[in-house]
């Protein structure tokens, strides 16, 4: 038996690069999935990729700062499924997907409002949509996708910095809210890792070129702590050590 089978997975900015691979690889695992971006395209695609290996996909068209439609989708998920039994709130950004990214003291008000509402206030969203029926069936794994950014700051990204800062805050605060019914709360912290195929060096200790990470060790992570039951409240650094510090690189 699969390590998912029978269970049903809700992955958040899911068309491309760690939210694809999350989607796909749940999916591989026996998982139905619901793979929600806010680019249709996009989302079509990886569902397409996961019925064409015979898995099972559900496709949510959302913006995650939309609360009354993820709360929508959500429920049209339960009404085909019965349940949401996983949440990973993997869908963000920063002040980079508008192409103004500046010193904090330049920031405008409306980037720093998309920044914080897209990180943050989305988790929220889809986090409130899945708690209560995670509640009523007293099961459930949330996972928030944060950012060493979080931890160890980033240039010209101070918002993006303090938005993936109150994904780890809100983590270990709702897994004391809601262990009692069973629901683990947890956070994974990616350094460089390599976007649309692109790979970074001198980002990492490991290997001769300190190479980034690659969408897959952060899935691999993901399906770990999804299937474990006394994990909760923790933040997971997968970063091939890069917040060690400068180190002899």
């Amino acid at each position: 038996m699969k390590r998912f089978q029978g269970k049903t997975v809700m992955v958040t900015g899911a068309g491309k690069n760690i939210g694809k691979e999350i989607a796909v690889s749940f999916a591989k695992e026996g998982a139905n999935v619901i793979v929600c971006d806010f680019n249709k395209e996009n989302a079509e695609q990886t569902a397409r990729e996961i019925e064409e290996r015979n898995g099972i996909a559900m496709v949510a068209v959302c913006d995650v700062r939309d609360r009354a439609l993820v709360f929508l989708y959500v429920e049209k998920a339960i009404e085909r499924y019965g349940k949401i039994d996983i949440l990973i709130n993997n869908a963000g950004g920063s002040a980079g997907l508008l192409n103004k990214l500046t010193r904090f003291v330049d920031a405008e008000p409306e980037t720093l409002d998309f920044v914080l509402d897209v990180n943050i206030k989305g988790a929220f969203n889809c986090t409130q949509a899945v708690l209560k029926s995670m509640i009523t069936n007293e099961y459930g794994k949330i996972i928030n996708i944060s950012s060493i950014a979080a931890i160890c700051g980033l240039y010209d990204r101070v918002d993006y910095a303090a938005a993936k800062a109150a994904q780890i805050g809100m983590v270990k605060a709702l897994a004391m809210e809601v262990g009692e019914y069973n629901i683990c709360v947890n956070c994974i912290s990616p350094g460089a890792i390599e976007r649309d195929g692109k790979t970074m060096e001198h980002m990492t200790f490991l290997g001769e070129n300190g190479h980034s990470g690659t969408p897959k060790d952060i899935s691999d992570t993901v399906l770990f702590i999804a299937s474990q039951d006394y994990i909760t409240g923790q933040n997971i650094i997968v970063d091939g050590g890069r917040t060690l510090g400068p180190g002899h690189r």
